[in-house]
């Protein structure tokens, strides 16, 4: 990936430009210190007069109210060198102006979603403003001029610089601001990405930076020959573009550089991103207005290669085959594209092509309405977009499948790929306004799907869902703030949401295309659940059947790109691919599963004899209530006492008992509990929470019966004796003295109930 530099040939601006935004995706707006504004068509770099300005108008930083709040993104604000505020109705005339500094207002930038306005000026005051322009507070007041200032995604905190210090102050709750040394030199301009969350900044000392949200840096840049001037942030998060003295480079949110680019214009002074993400517009101290746009992007599925060579052109090549080689052309700009699942999607500025491996020459075409997609995400079945307005769902044939929508949440603004999950019967999507819930949709109907929702206590940072099997079997995993990975399911029969914790410390993670296996990478290493659901059941084996290698040293900044057939692709921080070989077995052996071919994937079992596959087997075996396999599988892992119980159950003639003795095998025995005392085993009930010293529980059920009084409480007496302590339980007092323990009785009592329960 990198960026092809065009610049006109003469300057249009007699003097510097420090403020450009694009209106739409090929047209930016630029303003000068000759005191003029130019309209930019950025397909052949003709410019014209945009606006009448004021005398002495010196604009110093300018920015578009965001994308997809509206349908045109005319409305702009522009701080200037006299210290107000300026705000351009869509006439492109200045509808308010604003007194909002003493000296010069240095930057400007509306907050995500649309409903105030930042303004960070050289008498140091951070202060934000009403949509309309009307003074809402002061928000920090520094010693020295304050070069740049964000907002967060969630607009709930700030970013901004003072001399050599970073400062991070939250808006809804009353606490100092965070602030740390970011730069040897004074800090000239910042950004903060509303998708991927992450800060760069750039200063004096000639370096950029990268931070998280809490003030840490993730990283440095070597050393410019000059200060960085002039650093944006793409609208999805995954790029930044750095500007210094006749420098341009295109960087990845890692902070490792795809690109570098000379050129002979002076130091860049702004920049601007276009919305789709494909083009940056740079004004320069010379007065030249700079367009870069993104090439040579790759992705890549299996067997296959896809490049894109032009702005409207890509090139796909079969690897394994030296002749197999396609360039497909569109009319307008490609502005994304993903492969998967046999189906290369294409989308460009107004319309989406949809290819077929086994058909390059005859796409389907699909147009778009207004708005920069961001999102693509494909199943084997249908594929998902999301622009500024909204997520849709289509079928690769082209049709519109549904148009998803979601009451009090911001479905189409600032999601990725990250917190969008699609398969061939769900939507997941991470609510927006409240990141720690996850709406989960129908993508025929748009309505709720299983559950509806999954609440969790943390924000969830990124979201994923099983491809195979049905809507009874689809689960989805989830990583917290915290770096911990759990998984659901979506369909839960009526219960209570089953989430279940996987492991700590999780970067990323993806399930395989074609199996319920889920990989993560976790502390330097590559890890693999090859059966995910084995957790809700049984999760002593959970354990056994995890799958861990090392890797080496990924970075701060690993990406995990996909699990397919028996590789799984990584990304390290550095930017370098890393294919790492995962075994061919716990697929072998699911898929004999799913064709219920349970003599097959025992003998796979013992000619392998890996513990992990009798996991496995054993946990996949008692989800399917094949005690028989079971079996064998617990005996291949030592675990006799289970076997014995398998036995014991596989010889019960009563179902309900039967069933309840699977529950306790896994752990549960207050559902066990429940199921015998529902169908009549009241005995059997009253013993296993005796046995299992649940006491409370044992004594409620003796009082629903009154003939095992003498029963519990016996066996409470004794157990009070052994122990050395006295009763504290209240109901024990109470009704201790209304029975007279008789051991001989008790034993023809249980004996009894034993007779009769058989």
């Amino acid at each position: 990936m990198r960026l092809k530099v065009i610049q006109a040939g003469v300057a249009r601006h007699a003097d510097c430009v420090n403020a450009v935004g694009w209106s739409s995706s090929d047209e930016v707006l630029s303003f000068g210190d000759d005191q003029r504004s130019l309209k930019w068509n950025m397909i052949n770099l003709e410019a014209a007069k945009a606006a009448d300005l004021p005398q002495g108008f010196y604009a110093t930083c300018m920015h578009f109210f965001p994308r997809g709040l509206s349908k045109q993104n005319d409305v702009f604000a522009v701080a200037t060198t006299d210290g107000k505020l300026h705000l351009f109705s869509r006439t492109g005339k200045i509808d308010r102006s604003v007194e909002a500094h003493k000296g010069a207002a240095l930057c400007v930038r509306w907050s995500a979603d649309g409903t105030g306005i930042l303004t960070s000026g050289q008498d140091g005051t951070i202060k934000m403003w009403s949509r309309q322009g009307l003074l809402r507070s002061v928000l920090a007041t520094l010693p020295s001029p304050a070069y740049s200032c964000a907002w967060n995604g969630h607009a709930n905190k700030i970013l901004y610089t003072c001399g050599e210090s970073a400062y991070i102050k939250s808006l809804k709750m009353q606490v100092a601001p965070l602030s740390w040394r970011a730069h040897d030199g004074i800090i000239l301009c910042a950004d903060w990405s509303s998708v991927s969350d992450l800060i760069v900044t750039g200063g004096e000392d000639c370096r950029f930076k990268v931070w998280d949200s809490f003030g840490r840096v993730l990283f440095t840049s070597s050393l410019h020959e000059y200060p960085v001037t002039s650093l944006s942030f793409s609208p999805d998060g995954t790029l930044f573009a750095v500007g210094s003295f006749n420098l341009l480079r295109l960087c990845d949110k890692a902070g490792w550089a795809h690109s570098l680019d000379i050129l002979s214009t002076g130091s860049l002074m702004a920049l601007s991103w276009s919305p789709d993400g494909t083009q940056v517009a740079a004004g320069t101290a010379e007065g030249h207005m700079v367009h870069a746009h993104i090439i040579e992007r790759r992705v890549s599925y299996r067997n296959l290669d896809v490049v894109q060579t032009k702005w409207n052109a890509v090139e796909v090549r079969d690897v394994s085959s030296e002749v197999a080689h396609e360039l497909l052309e569109t009319k307008e700009r490609v502005t994304r594209m993903c492969i998967n699942f046999g189906h290369l999607v294409l989308v460009t500025t107004k319309q989406c092509y949809i290819y077929n491996d086994q058909n390059w020459n005859t796409p389907v075409l699909v147009d778009l309405k207004e708005g920069a997609v961001s999102v693509i995400v494909q199943t084997e079945k249908v594929f998902l977009l999301a622009d500024g307005a909204g997520l849709y769902v289509f079928g690769y044939e082209g049709r519109l499948v549904c148009e998803l929508k979601l009451p009090n949440s911001a479905l189409g603004s600032g999601h990725h790929e990250r917190t969008v999950a699609l398969s061939a019967d769900t939507v997941a999507i991470v609510d927006k306004i409240d990141p720690s819930q996850i709406h989960v949709l129908d993508p025929q109907t748009s309505k709720n799907q299983g559950d509806g929702k999954i609440s969790h206590t943390g924000e969830i940072e990124e979201i994923c869902l099983s491809q195979s099997g049905n809507l009874n079997s689809r689960l989805l995993a989830f990583i917290d703030s915290a770096g911990s990975v759990h998984v659901a399911m979506i369909k839960t029969f009526g219960k209570v949401a089953r989430v279940a914790k996987l492991g700590s410390l999780v970067q990323r993670i993806c399930f395989h295309d074609q199996w319920p296996m889920l990989a993560g990478l976790q502390e330097g290493q590559l890890v693999v659940w090859p059966a995910p659901s084995i957790v809700f059941d049984h999760r002593d084996l959970l354990e056994k059947t995890t799958i861990t290698k090392k890797v080496g040293q990924l970075g701060r900044f690993p990406e995990l790109l996909n699990f397919t057939q028996n590789s799984i692709l990584l990304r390290r921080s550095d930017g370098s691919l890393l294919p790492s070989a995962f075994s061919p077995f716990p697929a072998a052996l699911l898929t004999h599963l799913e064709e219920s071919k349970w003599d097959n994937a025992i003998r796979l079992c013992r000619h392998m004899n890996d513990d992990a596959l009798w996991a496995m087997l054993a946990g996949l075996a008692m989800q399917a209530r094949n005690i028989y396999a079971a079996e064998i599988a617990y005996g291949s892992l030592d675990e006799i006492e289970k076997v014995e119980f398998l036995r014991d159950i596989r010889n019960e003639k009563d179902k309900d008992v039967k069933a309840a003795m699977m529950t306790m095998l896994s752990g549960k025995t207050a559902e066990a509990d429940v199921i015998l005392e529902k169908a009549g085993h009241a005995f059997r009930a009253l013993m296993l929470n005796v046995t299992a010293f649940k006491w409370d529980r044992a004594i409620e059920i003796a009082i629903k019966h009154p003939d095992l009084l003498e029963v519990v409480i016996g066996y409470r007496q004794r157990y009070l004796q052994e122990m050395g302590r006295q009763e504290t339980i209240d109901k024990f007092l109470k009704y201790q003295s209304q029975v007279e323990i008789d051991w001989t009785h008790i034993r023809q009592v249980i004996a009894n109930h034993r007779a009769k329960e058989d």
